[in-house]
């Protein structure tokens, strides 16, 4: 597989674009999970369902891209992204789970599509851009509910991807080539599974504080969360990669339990713009443990899947649970990161 030309601002729009629009599609329910009148724990799986899609999402990316290239991957993702959510709107509950699995296997696509255009573009700002296309679609999701409150509106508005998918144009990336499919090491994907954590603990947070007015914080904690994406490059070339490593998982660790067990909306906005801002670190890390441009999206969509089981699990003792898998991924990341500090590639 070879880039032919490389356009680094398409690839920073479209990445960018690939990943908050798919992460606006997905965790928009993440709302209005009262609005379901179901079982909290059911309500909770099908806010989470979808990350246990994305890990089919991610395994049939290789095979697609291949097959089609990267405009034409992009293009169709998004166009689904949009469909499969104006069909959600319908709320059925026999429905809503397997049109909620078929959004997380087009997120997988989706973002896989992203990751590799942002680790093959060489630049770490833009890599950094691409995974705060999550608070981006957080954020999105976030304003829609306060605009839209009801859920029927909110899954409408997803049809905006559509649109959005004919910005890719007339650009040679990824030659059309089948290649032969590969894995990631355990341990690349265990890497965004630990990083990840804060951002699976988070879907738990708009049930948490939506009562006292807590919405407006979280929308805080995402924009500030961008900033802290970028500067994670930034403090790495003063810094380190360890001693950033260290700096983001201790406060991301000491945030998220001061949070789920206060419910303080104040800890909510460290734990969001720490917890999601230590994403930018993942890609790096999962080199340094093997994973290449091809195969990193999925081990971020298989280390997804605890997107399903932290906020379910989590939901049926959110103080002890949630705060639990938080701190322990935290330390779990630190280890791995501190080990692997001197490997990793400091480039700008």
């Amino acid at each position: 597989m070879t880039i032919m030309s490389i356009n680094k601002q398409t690839f920073a729009i479209t990445s960018v674009l690939a990943y908050a629009l798919a992460t606006y599609v997905m965790v928009a329910p993440a709302f209005t999970v009262n609005q379901f009148n179901l079982p909290q724990w059911l309500a909770f799986l099908i806010v989470s369902i979808p990350f246990g899609g994305r890990v089919i999402g991610s395994f049939l990316y290789q095979r697609i891209v291949s097959v089609l290239g990267s405009r034409l991957t992009y293009l169709i993702s998004m166009v689904l992204l949009g469909v499969l959510s104006l069909g959600s709107s319908i709320n059925i509950l026999g429905l809503l789970i397997p049109l909620r699995l078929l959004v997380g296997i087009v997120f997988g696509i989706a973002t896989s599509l992203a990751v590799e255009q942002a680790v093959r573009s060489g630049n770490r700002i833009i890599t950094a851009l691409t995974m705060s296309g999550w608070a981006f679609g957080w954020i999105g999701g976030a304003l829609s509910y306060l605009s839209l409150q009801d859920w029927g509106l909110i899954a409408i508005s997803g049809i905006l991807t559509i649109p959005f998918s004919l910005l890719y144009k007339d650009v040679k990336v990824f030659s059309v080539e089948v290649t032969k499919f590969s894995i990631p090491s355990v341990s690349s994907i265990l890497v965004f599974f630990f990083s990840f954590e804060p951002a699976f603990a988070l879907q738990l947070a708009p049930a948490i504080v939506e009562a006292e007015g807590g919405i407006t914080w979280l929308i805080i904690g995402y924009i500030i969360s961008i900033g802290m994406y970028i500067l994670v490059p930034v403090i790495s070339n003063t810094l380190g990669e360890s001693k950033t490593a260290i700096m983001y998982t201790v406060i991301s660790a000491v945030s998220g339990v001061l949070f789920f067990t206060t419910a303080s909306p104040y800890m909510l906005v460290v734990f969001t713009a720490f917890g999601l801002g230590i994403n930018s670190i993942a890609p790096r890390l999962s080199a340094a443990y093997g994973a290449s441009a091809r195969t990193m999206g999925f081990a971020l969509n298989t280390a997804a899947l605890g997107g399903v089981v932290v906020p379910v699990v989590g939901s049926l003792n959110i103080k002890v649970i949630a705060s639990l898998f938080t701190a322990i991924s935290m330390i779990i990341l630190l280890v791995m990161s501190v080990k692997k500090g001197n490997a990793v590639t400091v480039a700008s």
